[in-house]
């Protein structure tokens, strides 16, 4: 009896000194981790703002893939629910989107094992169309005794952990889909000014297609330096079609000048009217670059867009003065718009 009375003082003991602890042990936390990456805005802020999305880069995903999952409400919308029961490791939960704004998602996260807890959390998101921040935080708060027992924790590096390496999951995501790449190319959108150009167009044998610019091209340039004509880019090769079957190109040879208006003897002056296009940075020998084109027709493909000729091949290095052909830059062009949607085209 006498040692169960020494055991009843010393849990007693522990227990003021827990209470004791409760009154001074902090109870709220703030936890955020952020991340740069390089895609664009929208893109990030879908994967973030759409539970069928964030599922495939969460931190907790991969702690049960048998997870089940259910969702509810318009996904993306605010009211819009996400709800996961898994194993001991991925416990049991809810996350509802409370509120929505261009720069910012607000989500609270209903835990229900293995811990009965409900956390307010959210998303940060700027950026534009090339590279985007995102700050993923959370405002915990803990009851008693769990406040006392986070005393000899380190919450921030406990819980912030799994959310860097969720965000590393995000940048990971974003960042293939937003650099996928065609024939090993990176198909960027970009937006081209009107443009006018000197010219000399042909229809060209595909074999002629070198030596048709190595005789009509010091001739442009001739030009544009007695006519102190202002260039605004490289010189180029303009081409509205490329026979494969007749092996011939309707092509131009072509300088891009600032002046409209001049218009020089025995030479065509054309006016390429801006807008929406695809841009390859091609590197390397001009005798190889089919790949580049090939990539142009597999993103026009997947994305229902169609050519608006001609398509621009800007000659940007000067190959007199580099000899490397490994290192010579051609800016791939393709001017493009929506393909038509066959089911509302009269036949």
């Amino acid at each position: 009896m006498k040692s169960l009375k020494y055991l009843f003082f010393f849990l007693l003991g522990i227990a003021v000194l827990i209470g004791g602890l409760g009154l001074f042990a902090k109870s709220s936390y703030h936890i955020e981790r952020s991340i740069a990456i390089d895609a664009p805005k929208n893109l990030v802020y879908d994967q973030i703002r759409l539970f069928k999305n964030f599922h495939d880069w969460s931190p907790w995903s991969k702690l049960d893939t048998t997870m089940i999952l259910t969702y509810s409400g318009s996904d993306g919308e605010v009211g819009a629910t996400y709800s996961w029961k898994g194993n001991d490791d991925a416990g049991e939960g809810k996350q509802t989107i409370k509120t929505l704004s261009p720069d910012r998602i607000e989500l609270l996260m209903e835990i229900v094992k293995p811990l009965e807890i409900s956390i307010p959390a959210y998303f940060n998101v700027t950026g534009d169309a090339e590279k985007t921040n995102v700050t993923w935080a959370i405002e915990l708060q803990l009851p008693f005794p769990s406040n006392v027992w986070a005393m000899f924790t380190d919450i921030d590096n406990a819980m912030g952990t799994d959310y860097a390496h969720g965000l590393g999951f995000l940048k990971r995501r974003c960042e293939s889909m937003a650099h996928k790449k065609y024939h090993g190319y990176e198909v960027a959108e970009a937006d081209i000014p009107d443009t006018h150009y000197l010219s000399a167009r042909k229809v060209v044998p595909f074999e002629e297609i070198g030596p048709y610019f190595a005789e009509f091209m010091p001739q442009l340039t001739a030009v544009v330096d007695t006519e102190k004509l202002t260039l605004v880019g490289s010189p180029s090769g303009l081409y509205w079609t490329y026979d494969k079957e007749k092996k011939q190109t309707d092509m131009a040879v072509a300088l891009p000048i600032k002046e409209a208006k001049k218009q020089a003897k025995d030479f065509e002056m054309y006016k390429i009217k801006g807008g929406k296009a695809l841009v390859i940075d091609y590197l390397g020998d001009y005798s190889m670059m089919v790949d580049a084109h090939l990539a142009m027709e597999d993103y026009m493909a997947g994305n229902r867009l169609r050519n608006i000729p001609p398509m621009i091949e800007a000659y940007v290095t000067d190959i007199g003065s580099e000899p490397d052909t490994t290192k010579w830059v051609t800016k791939v062009i393709y001017f493009v718009e929506p393909m038509p949607d066959t089911a509302m085209v009269k036949k």
